[in-house]
């Protein structure tokens, strides 16, 4: 999908479009508010009465403003906070107070806001300087800017600058890879400033297991992702916001159906066959990545090895992605507002025949078969002369045009407000999306409700709340809107969709992808997502840390699926069938209580130049479902409850189920100088899922890194170009209890149902599958080497190799038939992945032009090295030797060109004639058959990557993401493989592409000979085996931000 329009904002108050979201938003604000700034009303005339000796004038608008009801507005520069003043006012008037702190400003006051004015033009003079870094180098394009203004420069080749500036002027100097200084003016016309080189990268926090760590004292393969690579990206679900971001995590997004059009996150490769989907936690709380809006995210820390991700044992095995959401700081209360609005349409759609062209093609395919042909040229000749003007009689019908919109609409509204104190930090959010499909009735929407609190009780005592709250609603037509997109595009144009009265056509056999898009019902599904996140955290020293959290989640997911019988009529105005399908309504609901309660004891220590840090803690998670289903037919759609139903036609189902996963974990850090880099995590998890004597598993790891840049051998290099080196080596262990679709896979599964017993109906259980105690944990072992560099403080490079080997896969291998019951999961397969990772940042600066590239890599090669023989045989199979999910058929050696050729060839599939598609017989038994079939290809991309560019000049910033893959294998399917493929009952049209077909004159055609249900062409093979690489800007974004002596108030507030 493509975008159109793209816009952003940033101001302090918004209206939003409708009643409904002012009224949210109004109810938003009285709460916050209420709960922050609840303050005794003070009269607005009242007098005033203080008395001040020698405070600063900071320290008496504060006491202004806690004893009246008036509120400071002024810009810092245009008075001395820092002057001595002294206030007597005894029932005294305002101005009188205000003549005494500041005589010799100018105010004004409306109703309790005090304005202090700007000061007038002030007397300039010139100043000059040179620029040089810790080394004496002059430093090139470093900016000077007089604070508080637009006035500034940049230095030259040789660091000299110069510039006119107030008397009493602050410069403020930066420099990418340097920190920025504040310098006064004074008397002083010549200057000479030293840039201290700033060490953020090497400084950086990383989010980790249960706790921070420096990136400088990483040993683990962790990747991570900012509040900045996220939020710009206009993507419905925020999971497809990583896609192209950070190496060896790939994201695929397989639909583009709002509110289905979630990307499948994969860290390093798939090493299983169940459940292959990475740990999400959001602020340590297990959920999805896309209840969470894009805006609220600070940062993603993805863990890729087993070293990172082994605190988290049983949960890790296909890696862990950490969400930390935005929390609020010291300070004033900021509000902020971000939206974007744009537009969605398919950037490509199949180019489909039409009707002329449909019939004629259909004659030769017919004539080829042996059959007359199904059009007589004579209609054929009308369809022309009519042009689709006879819409009843000689229909032409763009199924696209009459079942799709033109273009989706899609907006964005998020609202926070962040601040507080020292005692009291708070960042509470209002996100809001909506997103329209293609198909009429289909759409999404999303509200997202949070409030991140922290308390400071004392130097000791600290808590956080963390209240979420997120409700969507999912549309789509009750048909589905995949089968519409179906039918859309293989219903040939000769059929009619709407008779000219209005009316709907009959489509083909009834079938009408217009009708229901737009009349045939809905599938609604609504979900509210609620969760508490509370901890409660103790430090008795200053190098001991106490923590206990409590975070339940609770879950509601609620389908209503209405289906609208639709009668369709002939072009004469008489029903197509008589007795349509009957209205429909199913009713679902699912509840979920998940329960997590952790506590953790963290002690850091440094003794000379010794650093160790050690955590201890246990947690567990408790999970408790269940669900119900009713259905009734001859539903009033007018009023679409059960109730309305016949109870002749009705069925209720239920169930519930619940887990439990306890565990114990401890991590040990320890470095030398942060130059030898050590850690050590263990974890036993004791899980519900498996039966007495397999419950509990161990899952350790073990880290080193080498700071090789703080050798002294490399002390020369560190001068020139060196800022850090490092090496990383690991090695762990991972579970995975995901392990089938049951929560108790070492039970007897059992059917139930009724029969009947002579002249009664009974209620029986059957067994339906043999039990197996023996199950135990999946385990995945993890190596991996890594390479970590910053050079000139600007370029910043990761690389990675690694292993990985996941055995006890589930799997069902055979049992003799005279058991009687389906057989068992049993812990059988072993997957193989094997890959690299490069991951490259570059940050610098020319002049007012800031820039900077980050590009990544990966490629893993997947294996299963053991199935014990059970090799699948389907399109898409498993099987020794390959990697998991691969494309299984036969090798194609181009086209039959003669009846000659056939005869001397091995038999194929089916009726073949000169123009069909030719398979090698691969064991030379001279037939075509299941077994000359081979792995040709894989469903797994290889040479992954992403680049994002940003730019930044003068406030007005652009940036470009490019994302791609190098090598990918794209199967064509269905209608895009043969015309009329669907067959003769249930329709098939022709596309563009498929009219250069294999003649006698035309042998090299991309397409065989047109065919009307023959089966040889369609069979799966490398002839329909295309290169599916590809690299595409993703998202180009240019944006403007105002300058801050436009946007910033200068309020105080207390």
């Amino acid at each position: 999908m493509k975008n159109k329009s793209n816009t952003k904002a940033n101001i302090s108050f918004v209206n939003f479009i409708s009643r409904k979201r002012t009224q949210i938003c109004f109810l938003f604000f009285i709460a916050l508010f209420s709960s922050l700034f609840i303050q005794e009303s003070k009269a607005q005339n009242r007098r005033v009465n203080l008395t001040l000796s020698d405070v600063t004038l900071n320290e008496a608008i504060k006491a202004i403003e806690q004893n009246t009801e008036y509120v400071f507005f002024y810009k810092n520069s245009d008075i001395d906070l820092n002057r001595k003043v002294s206030v007597k006012a005894k029932n005294a008037s305002i101005k009188s107070v205000m003549t005494q702190i500041l005589p010799d400003s100018k105010y004004k006051i409306e109703n309790s806001k005090i304005i202090i004015l700007p000061k007038g033009q002030q007397s300039k003079r010139k100043i000059a300087g040179t620029i040089t870094d810790d080394k004496g180098e002059p430093v090139i394009g470093a900016n000077i800017m007089e604070k508080g203004t637009t006035n500034g420069t940049i230095t030259s080749i040789d660091g000299s600058f110069s510039l006119e500036v107030a008397s009493n002027a602050i410069l403020h100097i930066t420099s990418i890879g340097y920190k920025s200084q504040e310098i006064k003016v004074g008397n002083n016309n010549g200057f000479k400033i030293k840039l201290i080189e700033d060490s953020e990268l090497l400084d950086e926090v990383v989010v980790v297991g249960y706790g921070t760590q420096k990136r400088v004292n990483l040993t683990g393969a962790i990747a991570v992702a900012s509040s900045a690579d996220i939020k710009i990206k206009p993507v419905g679900q925020t999971s497809v916001a990583l896609q192209g971001v950070l190496p060896g995590v790939t994201v695929t997004q397989r639909s583009g159906e709002p509110g289905a059009d979630s990307g499948s996150i994969r860290i390093r490769g798939i090493g299983t066959l169940s459940d292959a989907n990475p740990l999400v936690l959001i602020d340590g709380v297990e959920g999805s990545i896309n209840n969470i809006d894009p805006n609220l995210i600070e940062s993603v820390s993805v863990l890729k090895d087993a070293a990172s991700a082994a605190i988290y044992g049983s949960r890790a095995a296909n890696g862990v992605v950490l969400v930390t959401t935005k929390r609020g700081s010291e300070g004033r209360f900021a509000i902020s507002y971000t939206n974007y609005l744009g537009w969605q349409e398919p950037t490509n759609m199949p180019d489909i025949v039409d009707a002329v062209g449909y019939m004629t093609l259909l004659n030769v395919a017919y004539k080829n078969v042996g059959r007359d042909p199904l059009y007589s040229d004579e209609l054929i000749e009308q369809y022309k002369k009519q042009n689709g003007v006879s819409s009843d009689d000689y229909p032409n019908t763009d199924w696209q045009k009459k079942t799709l919109t033109k273009s989706g609409f899609q907006q964005s509204h998020f609202l926070n407000i962040s601040g507080g104190n020292e005692k009291l930090k708070t960042f509470t959010s209002l996100g809001y999306f909506t997103q329209d499909g293609l198909i009429e009735n289909s759409s999404f929407k999303r509200l997202n409700l949070r409030n991140n609190m922290d308390w400071k009780f004392s130097s000791k005592l600290k808590a956080k709340v963390d209240l979420q709250f997120t409700s969507t609603k999912k549309s789509s037509p009750s048909s589905g809107a995949g089968n519409i997109f179906i039918w859309m595009n293989g219903i040939p144009a000769n059929q009619i969709g709407i008779n000219s009265d209005g009316s709907w056509g009959v489509g083909w056999n009834g079938v009408n992808p217009i009708s229901h898009a737009k009349d045939a019902g809905a599938f609604v599904t609504r979900t509210i997502w609620g969760s508490i996140n509370t901890s409660l955290i103790y430090s008795p020293f200053s190098w001991l840390t106490a923590e206990v959290n409590v975070a339940p989640k609770y879950t509601v997911a609620s389908n209503d699926n209405l289906t609208k019988a639709i009668q369709s009529y002939l072009p004469d105005g008489n029903p197509s069938f008589v007795h349509p399908t009957k209205n429909s309504l199913t009713n679902s609901d699912a509840k979920t209580l998940h329960n997590n309660v952790r506590a953790t004891l963290t002690a850091e220590k440094n003794i000379g130049d010794h650093n160790i840090t050690v955590l201890a803690g246990a947690s567990q998670e408790e999970r408790h479902a269940k669900n119900f289903s009713a259905y009734r037919d001859s539903i009033d759609v007018n009023y679409p409850v059960l109730n309305t139903g016949s109870v002749a036609n009705q069925s209720v189902s239920g169930g519930r189920d619940r887990f439990v996963l306890r565990s114990f974990f401890a991590r040990a850090n320890y470095n030398y100088k942060q130059k030898y880099l050590f850690e050590f995590n263990i974890r036993r998890d004791g899980s519900s899922r498996f039966a007495k004597g397999n419950k509990w598993a161990t899952f350790p790891s073990a880290s080193v890194g080498w700071r090789i840049s703080e050798e002294k051998f490399m002390r020369k290099l560190k001068e020139k170009f060196l800022d850090d080196l490092k090496l990383r080596v690991s090695w762990g262990k991972l579970g995975n209890q995901n392990v089938g679709s049951s929560y108790y896979p070492f039970t007897t599964q059992m059917v139930f149902g009724v029969t009947a017993m002579g002249n009664q109906v009974v209620n029986m259980a059957v067994f339906s599958k043999m039990p197996n105690s023996l199950i135990k944990w999946e385990t995945t072992e993890s190596k991996d080497i890594g390479l970590d560099m910053t050079l000139f403080n600007k370029l910043n490079i990761t690389a990675d190799y690694y292993q990985k080997e996941t055995r006890d896969i589930l799997l069902t291998l055979p049992i003799p038939y005279t058991i009687g019951l389906d057989a068992p999961v049993q812990n059988a397969g072993v997957v193989e992945n094997k890959g690299w990772e490069l991951g490259i940042t570059y940050r610098d600066k020319i002049g007012d032009l800031q820039y900077s590239v980050n590009f990544n890599l990966s490629d893993v090669k997947n294996k299963i090295t053991d199935l014990r023989g059970q090799n699948g045989t389907g399109f898409i199979a498993n099987r020794e030797g390959h990697p998991i999910n691969s494309i299984y058929g036969y090798i194609a050696e181009g086209y039959f060109q003669s009846e000659e050729e056939i005869a001397n060839s091995a038999t194929q599939v089916g009726t073949i004639k000169p123009g069909d598609i030719k398979y090698r017989d691969l064991n030379g038994d001279n037939r075509i058959n299941g077994d000359d079939k081979v792995v040709i290809g894989s469903t797994i991309p290889r040479y992954t990557f992403g680049l994002n560019i940003g730019a930044n000049y003068k406030g007005i910033d652009l940036s470009m993401f490019f994302q791609g893959v190098g090598k990918a294998d794209g199967y064509l399917q269905g209608p895009g493989i043969v015309p009329f493929v669907s067959g003769e009952s249930v329709g098939g049209t022709v596309l563009e592409e498929h009219k250069d077909y294999w003649t006698e004159n035309n042998r090299n055609a991309a397409y065989p000979r047109l065919a009307f249900n023959e089966s040889n062409n369609n069979q799966v093979s490398t002839f329909w085996l295309k290169d599916a690489s590809y690299l595409r800007l993703k998202n180009l974004q240019v944006g403007y931000t105002l300058p801050v002596n436009l946007t910033k108030n200068g309020a105080s507030t207390t």
